[in-house]
Order: C-alpha cells, then sequence, then structure tokens
C-alpha cells in the first residue's frame, strides 16, 4: 500500500518504546474534554476510474472487496490495490442476486464470500463463481435498504442480518401488533441454511411501546457482534442495547448516548399512516455503531433538523425536494463521535478527503472511501485512519 504520511516507522517507535507522551495525556483527561480527530496514514489505491467502495477485507488479509457506487460492479483487490477480479452480479442471469443488495457483502472465509440481496443471501468465490442462493421460507419485504450499510454479520457460522418479512401475514409491517410481538434480526446456519428468528424489541425501548405506533423507519437496526456479545441501537434513538449472543432475549444492559441534541419521532396515536412524511427524514439518526478494543462506541449520529429548520431547508431551495437534502445538510449537525458508556468526546475531526466509514477494525484501523464530490482523479482511493488526539 501506498503510505501518504511516512509514519510507519514513527508509529514503530512508539509501539516499543510504550505509551506516548500524549496517550498519557488522553488517558488522564476526561472523554468530554477529549479532541479527536481522524488521522490519514495510508491508503488503497486501485487503477479504477469510478466510485469504488470498500465492503470487506478477508480473515488472513490479503483480498479488499469492494464495489463501484455507480455500476454496482464488485471487485476483488490485492493488499497492494491490484484488480484481480472484476465482475457483474446484479440483475439477470443465473447465479445474480436480480432484485438487489440490501446491504454490503462479507467474507465467509478466504476464499468465498456472502451477497446479502432481497432473494436470498449469495455465496460467491473469489473470481466471481456462484456457489449456492441460501432462501428463507418467507418473502424479503423491505422497510428501509441501505446498500452500503452492515445488514450482515459472521460469527461462528452464523450470519446475522436484518432480513424483514416474516411477520407481514400476521402482523404486518409495523404497528403496535408489530412493535409488541415481532423480532429484529434472523439468525442463518450458514451450513444448513436455516433461518430463525431471534432478538424482539428491547422493552427498555420506546419503540416496543403498546400505545404509541412508530414507522419502521426509525426502528431500523444497527448492530455489531464482538466475542459472544452483540451492542444494538435504532435509527432514531440515543441508545445502546447489550446482548450475551446465547441469550437474544433481552438486552444484559442499556446505556443511553448523552448527545447535546437529538430530535426524536414523537407520535400520537396507536397507528402508523401509510404515507410517509418527508420531514421524517430529518430526523435525529443514527448512522453507525462500531465497539473499539477499549469496550468504547465510535458513532456517527446526526442530530436533526426541527420544524423550523427543515422549513428553512424547504424555502431555501424553493420547495425542490432533490435540492433539499444539501441545503439541510448545512444546518444538521453531528458527526462521528467516541462513547464510553456515560461520556461522548466532542465531534472527532475528519479530513475533507473522507468520505463514509467503509470498514472499522480498531481505532487504529478504520478504513474511509473517498469524498467524491470533494475530490476527483483517475484512479480509486480508500483511505487507511486512525483516532488520535488533537494536536
Amino acid at each position: 500500500m501506498k503510505n501518504y504520511l511516512g509514519l510507519i516507522l514513527c508509529s514503530l517507535t512508539l509501539f516499543s518504546c510504550g505509551k506516548s507522551d500524549s496517550e498519557q495525556a488522553k488517558s488522564s483527561t476526561p472523554l468530554s474534554e477529549q479532541n479527536l480527530k481522524f488521522e490519514i496514514y495510508d491508503s488503497l489505491v486501485v487503477d479504477y476510474l469510478g466510485n469504488l467502495v470498500l465492503m470487506d477485507i478477508s480473515p488472513n488479509l490479503e483480498s479488499f472487496l469492494l464495489y463501484d457506487q455507480s455500476s454496482d460492479s464488485i471487485f476483488v483487490t490485492d493488499k497492494s490495490g491490484s484488480i484481480l477480479y472484476q465482475f457483474q452480479k446484479s440483475g439477470e442471469g443465473p447465479g445474480n442476486y436480480n432484485d438487489g443488495r440490501y446491504g454490503k457483502a462479507v467474507f465467509m472465509d478466504n476464499s468465498n464470500f456472502l451477497i446479502p440481496a432481497t432473494s436470498g443471501i449469495f455465496q460467491y468465490s473469489l473470481d466471481g463463481t456462484f456457489e449456492r442462493q441460501i432462501n428463507p421460507e418467507f418473502k424479503y419485504l423491505p422497510s428501509l435498504i441501505i446498500s452500503s450499510g452492515n445488514s450482515l454479520t459472521l460469527k461462528d457460522g452464523q450470519g446475522y442480518t436484518n432480513y424483514g418479512g416474516r411477520y407481514s401475514d400476521e402482523y404486518g409491517r409495523q404497528g403496535i401488533e408489530y412493535q409488541q410481538n415481532a423480532t429484529l434480526l434472523e439468525r442463518v446456519d450458514l451450513e444448513t441454511g436455516e433461518f430463525t428468528p431471534v432478538l424482539p424489541i428491547p422493552k427498555e425501548s420506546k419503540f416496543s411501546s403498546s400505545e404509541l405506533a412508530y414507522n419502521n423507519f426509525f426502528f431500523y437496526p444497527l448492530w455489531q457482534i464482538q466475542d459472544d456479545s452483540l451492542h444494538l441501537t435504532f435509527k432514531n434513538e440515543p441508545k445502546v442495547f447489550s446482548y450475551s449472543l446465547e441469550d437474544l432475549s433481552a438486552p444484559k444492559n442499556v446505556k443511553t448516548i448523552p448527545l447535546p441534541t437529538f430530535l426524536e419521532s414523537t407520535p400520537t396515536g396507536n397507528t402508523v399512516e401509510n404515507s410517509f412524511n418527508l420531514e421524517d427524514l430529518f430526523l435525529g439518526t443514527i448512522n453507525s455503531l462500531n465497539l473499539t478494543e477499549d469496550n468504547e462506541f465510535l458513532i456517527d449520529y446526526l442530530s436533526g433538523l426541527s420544524k423550523e429548520e427543515y422549513n428553512q431547508s424547504m424555502e431555501a431551495v424553493g420547495g425542490d425536494i432533490n435540492k433539499i437534502w444539501g441545503e439541510a445538510e448545512k444546518l444538521n449537525t453531528g458527526g462521528y463521535i467516541v462513547f464510553d458508556g456515560r461520556y461522548i468526546s466532542p465531534i472527532i475531526e475528519k479530513p475533507e478527503l473522507l468520505g463514509q466509514l467503509s470498514k472499522f477494525v480498531s481505532k487504529d484501523e478504520i478504513w474511509f472511501s473517498l469524498d467524491f464530490e470533494s475530490a476527483e482523479n483517475d484512479y480509486s482511493v480508500i483511505y487507511k485512519t486512525r483516532i488520535v488526539p488533537v494536536d
């Protein structure tokens, strides 16, 4: 890989000498006073003109799995960025996921990867050869599709995914009955292909209400599995629910994220309207959740727009829905923070070159895609960063 800042030698020196002065100072400074930044120190450069996003890294660290946002073409590169395989698996054709992805692909092992698609979970070898399709006994009915999200995680031969639709005939897709009885995830046995519903909406969540009905957009789940625990949050609730993988019936602890501002949905009745209010898309959102090696959470969030701010944004663009996103971004505060279970850090400084967080490994290895709006290259680059104190 290309080392942009020439810090490898420095990093090795710090490692061999123990903690640096800045690290020692950081450990004695309250998290709420720690000014942090993402520091670019390496990158994966691919000779391809397009908008490549990193999906996953193989267990042996030899292969990188990426996709092009504009075409959904899939790329497998080595760790130097050389393209080993390139193929298109979306659309019609044998072995294709013709209904589209609902999340990023993940490595199953060093030779195979899985793509979560609305028509099932598809397994391919590194060269794109179709291996098998894992289908549930029910039809997938998405409430929200985030194709760049982490919608499939693997642990000990099991997959955990938000493959929705199991309860559509019995409880519908949202509403009081759904909130009281449905589960959020499906556990997939990767050997047998059997789907098992797991993890009901926790009683400690507002979304388990038996009186107020929420649009299912708001309780879209985000989760991470580490060791023997699963950590869960929702799109529109600033809490982290932590479970033992051996018991996903109820969380073992719940922690409220003390965000300074976070605008939450406030339904007034026990039914959900079929129509969707555009204004709801600009309420507070938790966009990603990652657990660090220090048992802290790296969280990406937006505080949301008040009704006045939303109206202000709409007026500024003359009511043009297609233009409101850029205008709203000027008023919608938030970003990446560290949460230790009690306190949060200030917003972490992020270089303008960095786009979305693509792959979290540790606080010393966080991969970001390029911010395609701020830079134009005749090649693709994925940046490797780490969280460090601001000098």
